[in-house]
């Protein structure tokens, strides 16, 4: 038996049939089908790195599979590489694929590939078969690392009655209240159709709201176009519309079945006919449509229904890797606990002797030795962030070169042309990830390193073409003769010599020989460092930009609303 890792959107597309003739097998359901990870992969992937695994057996059938990504480590107080299952909108109640009865033998081989590459930091992932979480848990201490299961809350579910039942399941469940002349129907003929009558009732409900809508997301809607029409055309998805003759629709929502699960990814009702019941009529004709389909549970897509129901419980796995970040996300992660657990004042909502003492030792330390740290650290578990818009009109500044600094271009073939040892070396020291190298270089951007003593010092990205940020959940969009720099990074050892200007210098020297004339940055607001080093370089501040998530759902703001920063943010 043996175990590959795919990084390759192509190589897993080729891997199609035997995917699913796996997921057969391990009764995997819709979720952990080949098309909706290939699609959502397709969608989604942004700047993060592919990471399917794929197990063997001594015959060459595929009899174990992991599908999973690696997202780019965000900026801020703890840069974590984490891998996280592909295709989870917030539901998934499990990731591995494998077939029954080689759940120790598959596993083993999973964790030994896992823990021999390179990259990542934490892995997180759903998995709700017992004999696989056992068997994961058992081969990751045979590794030698460090394993955690415990239950969150999924999606609300509702069970429901077998159809001879629906009549007496009506009777406490059928709403009292409806919209004159309201209809439901499901929109068969023209699906795309009622998929832009849910994004738009999801818009209207969203903004009354004064949230952000997952109509704003630009790859769950290109996700979902992809997907409804194929899933509709099979017979596992269903469009559902409330609508008043002469108004169009006043409520929407999109349900596909997976099993005997019947799943509502999303629902959306005009706020102007809610006060009338159109939620709970909606709600109802759902459930209704739900039970004479087949249907065995109801999970609903949030918790703004009209109706309480039961939180489905997911069990999920976390690994952590020996690295020094994954040791200290490991600590925060106790400690946030242990914060969680505490009263505004600081004090214990439960007796001490029933917090695990690795935890409260942990939080004791860091909180004498390091309370700036964990103050910000604990603070990522947030759902919003705010950053710092910079703007530089590239004329040059002589930044004076201390020592023996040395800057040029770093070209794709100059790294290349590295022995192993010497781009292991690169990559240990700038902080980079190859894979992460490569996709940035082919997409054409500028590259600065600097070097001490024969050593890089540091390195700077920029680009000219649109580039997808992690920290904003969006593409930004430089104007022609704009650029934007994506990355600096000084190594701890030569901070304080004015590296970061010296490279935005030298950078700025380059851009203006190729007709770039301005340059925009985005600086996390605890990143003092790279703040100063934009401001030595001469670059303004326009504008904080505060970007809320909430599963799906994404929004941004800019304040003060700058037409420029606007424009380069695609708000305009």
């Amino acid at each position: 038996m043996r175990c590959a890792i795919l990084h390759s959107a192509e190589a897993f597309e080729a891997l199609g049939d035997r995917w699913d003739v796996l997921a057969k097998a391990a009764d995997a359901g819709l979720f952990l089908s080949h098309r909706w990870l290939s699609a959502w992969w397709h969608a989604f992937h942004g700047v993060d790195e592919l990471w399917v695994f794929m197990v063997e057996d001594d015959a060459g059938t595929l009899v174990g599979g992991w599908p999973l990504h690696l997202r780019a480590p965000r900026s801020g107080a703890l840069r974590i590489a984490e891998l996280r299952v592909v295709g989870d909108l917030g539901g998934a109640e499990r990731s591995i694929l494998c077939v029954p009865g080689q759940e120790p033998a598959v596993c083993a081989q999973m964790v030994q590939a896992l823990f021999a590459a390179r990259g990542w930091d934490v892995l997180d992932a759903p998995t709700s078969r017992r004999e696989l979480g056992d068997a994961m848990e058992r081969a990751v201490a045979v590794a030698g690392g460090k394993v955690d299961r415990s239950e969150q809350g999924g999606r609300p579910h509702l069970d429901l009655p077998a159809v001879r039942d629906l009549d007496e399941f009506a009777r406490t469940r059928r709403p009292q209240r409806t919209v004159g002349g309201a209809v439901y129907a499901t929109a068969d003929i023209e699906v795309l159709h009622g998929l832009d009558e849910l994004l738009r009732l999801l818009r209207k409900e969203w903004a009354a709201r004064e949230a952000a809508s997952p109509a704003a997301d630009p790859q769950a809607v290109a996700f979902l176009h992809a997907m409804v029409p194929e899933l509709h055309a099979r017979g596992i998805l269903r469009l559902g519309i409330i609508a008043v003759e002469g108004q169009g629709a006043i409520a929407a929502d999109l349900v596909v079945s997976d099993g005997d699960h019947a799943v509502q990814l999303l629902r959306g009702a005009d706020p102007e006919h809610v006060p009338a019941g159109v939620s709970e009529q909606l709600t109802w004709s759902s459930l209704e449509a739900s039970v004479r389909a087949g249907a065995r549970t109801f999970d609903f897509a949030d918790d703004e229904g009209p109706w309480r129901a039961a939180r489905t419980r997911i069990t999920r796995l976390r690994v952590w890797n020996t690295t020094t970040a994954a040791r200290l996300h490991r600590g925060v992660t106790a400690l946030t606990g242990v914060v969680r657990g505490m009263d505004s004042g600081g004090a214990p909502r439960v007796a001490r002797n029933r917090t695990p003492s690795g935890a409260w030792r942990a939080f004791d330390k860091l909180k004498t030795a390091a309370p700036d740290v964990v103050q910000r650290a604990v603070a990522r578990v947030a759902t919003y962030s705010t950053l710092h818009l910079y703007r530089g009109e590239l004329f040059t500044r002589n930044v004076h070169e201390t020592g023996d600094l040395t800057l040029a271009l770093f070209t794709k073939a100059e790294f290349d042309a590295l022995s192993q040892q010497d781009r292991d070396s690169y990559i240990a020291r700038l902080d980079l990830q190859e894979a992460y190298c490569r996709q940035k270089w082919d997409r054409g951007d500028t590259v600065v390193l600097a070097a001490a003593a024969g050593k890089p010092a540091g390195i700077v990205w920029c680009a000219k073409t649109p580039v997808y940020v992690p920290d904003i959940g969006r593409e930004v969009r430089p104007a022609a003769g704009e650029c934007y720099i994506h990355d600096v990074f000084v190594h701890p050892d030569e901070r304080g010599r004015q590296v970061a200007p010296a490279m935005l210098d030298f950078l700025a020297r380059q851009l203006r020989g190729r007709d770039v004339y301005r340059a925009w940055a985005l600086i996390e607001r605890t990143n003092v460092a790279s703040t100063r080093a934009f401001e030595k370089a001469a670059y303004a501040s326009v504008a904080d930009v505060v970007y809320a998530r909430m599963g799906l759902a994404s929004r941004l703001f800019v304040r003060p609303p700058d037409p420029e920063a606007r424009s380069f943010l695609g708000l305009s």
